[in-house]
């Protein structure tokens, strides 16, 4: 005898408010530590430059970007497959280690106490870690769940949580032995960025694109293929350094291999075709639509590192981290979730405006980044004066943002739908919210 249980209509459509105020909050955080690095901590950092250079970027990564992916899940993925598994305990524990983590460690840092910080970011790095692992459950009840309403976005959508535990769990062994492996702390950082956040910005942008603005960049019966190229692709540029430590690999192979993977992507989400929408006045959020432009730059950076045309020093992140980072992720996903807070505030596309000075104060560090990359590669000098120009730029982007969400947050004069515009076509019973659909 079977027993049909009904479910209740899913709370977590509209959460994405709470993870992103921890998001913008960890950023100010972020920001602070790398202030008092430069003023007053300077000599504590040369002195352990590899351990806080990889702790900063795993709090920049695991941290806040992470909570905006997170709450971008925790919105819309129960929307868009109409299953459960995005509970309030849940999001509650991963918000608290989230947010714990990166305080651990930013306190480890301005200690400037080697004990002290060793300490407090292992701490720091394990809650993090663990963080991420704890999304295991509701990834792999959406992965089990995907169905025809995912196509437009396919495995983009739903086979990135099913990674989540591993990436934890290699974070957080490399540190732990990284006095036993020497390249153990670079391999991890490469998987966390040049992997995983590589395949995330591209999903987000599909996402937007394919799904939300129905331009159909790339056929639905095509995504699987992409996906798989495409991350295969990334697993090979990944495994090309430690082939050419081995001596397996030329440099300009492995250089080859880390331009192939942001050329073809590039021209997958079909550039010709967004913009034809563009000029046609199509609505469209502007951080998406600039970040696809800035892709093969990632490649062409990332190339011309690796062939050495161009110098860095220790304390500085390469240039084409600088531009996936802020050039891409960061537009992507900010853009992704102030496109979604427009929805749930049921504005209409044609009407919506563009945070210009965000938008503009983001895109102009990007260029000087580029501008800093090929300076070097011209005159062969370490450019850190115009690399901080791009910083100053990206803090006030960051400055930007928080002044934006603290207006949406605390002083709104609108009206806020639980179930956003658009997404509602996805629900099994629209009348009674997501998880909705009977269940034996």
């Amino acid at each position: 005898m079977g027993l049909e249980l009904q479910r209740k209509p899913h709370w977590s459509a509209g959460s994405y408010l709470d993870v992103v105020m921890a998001a913008v909050l960890m950023q100010i955080l972020f920001f602070f530590t790398a202030f008092w690095i430069a003023t007053s901590g300077e000599d504590f950092y040369q002195h352990n430059l590899e351990e806080i250079n990889y702790t900063l970027r795993i709090q920049l990564g695991l941290g806040w970007l992470m909570c905006i992916l997170a709450g971008i899940g925790f919105s819309i993925l129960p929307l868009i497959y109409d299953v459960p598994g995005f509970e309030k305990t849940l999001m509650r524990v991963y918000v608290g280690m989230n947010i714990f983590g990166q305080i651990a460690i930013t306190v480890g840092i301005i200690s400037a106490d080697l004990s002290i910080y060793h300490s407090l970011t292992t701490v720091g790095i394990t809650l993090l870690s663990a963080s991420v692992v704890c999304l295991w459950s509701p990834a792999i009840t959406i992965f089990k769940n995907k169905s025809e309403n995912g196509n437009k976005v396919g495995p983009f959508s739903y086979a990135l949580g099913a990674f989540l535990p591993v990436l934890g769990m290699i974070v957080l062994l490399s540190w732990i032995l990284r006095n036993n492996f020497s390249e153990a702390l670079e391999i991890s950082e490469t998987i966390v960025f040049d992997l995983f956040f590589s395949l995330s910005m591209v999903a987000i942008i599909v996402s937007h694109i394919n799904r939300r603005l129905d331009w159909q960049i790339i056929k639905p019966e095509n995504t699987g293929k992409v996906f798989a190229i495409y991350a295969s692709l990334l697993i090979l540029s990944v495994v090309s350094d430690p082939l050419y430590e081995r001596g397996d690999l030329s440099q300009r192979v492995v250089a080859i291999l880390k331009l192939i993977p942001y050329l073809f992507i590039f021209l997958m989400l079909n550039p010709k075709r967004i913009i034809s929408n563009v000029r046609n006045k199509k609505p469209y959020k502007s951080m998406i639509i600039a970040s696809v432009f800035w892709i093969p730059l990632i490649g062409v950076a990332s190339y011309m590192e690796t062939m050495r045309y161009v110098e860095t020093s220790g304390a500085m992140m390469s240039y084409y981290r600088w531009i996936l980072i802020f050039g891409v992720a960061f537009q992507v996903f900010w853009g992704f979730i102030a496109y979604l807070h427009e929805d749930h505030k049921k504005t209409s596309a044609h009407s919506r405006k563009t945070h210009w000075f965000a938008f503009t104060a983001v895109n102009i560090g990007v260029i000087v980044t580029v501008y800093a990359m090929f300076a070097s590669w011209k005159n062969g000098e370490v450019n850190e004066n115009i690399n901080r120009i791009g910083i100053g730029f990206y803090a006030i982007s960051y400055f930007a943002i928080l002044v934006f969400w603290i207006k949406e947050t605390f002083i709104s004069l609108y009206t806020w739908h639980k179930i956003p515009m658009f997404y509602d076509q996805y629900l099994a019973n629209p009348e009674q919210g997501s998880g909705s659909h009977e269940s034996d």
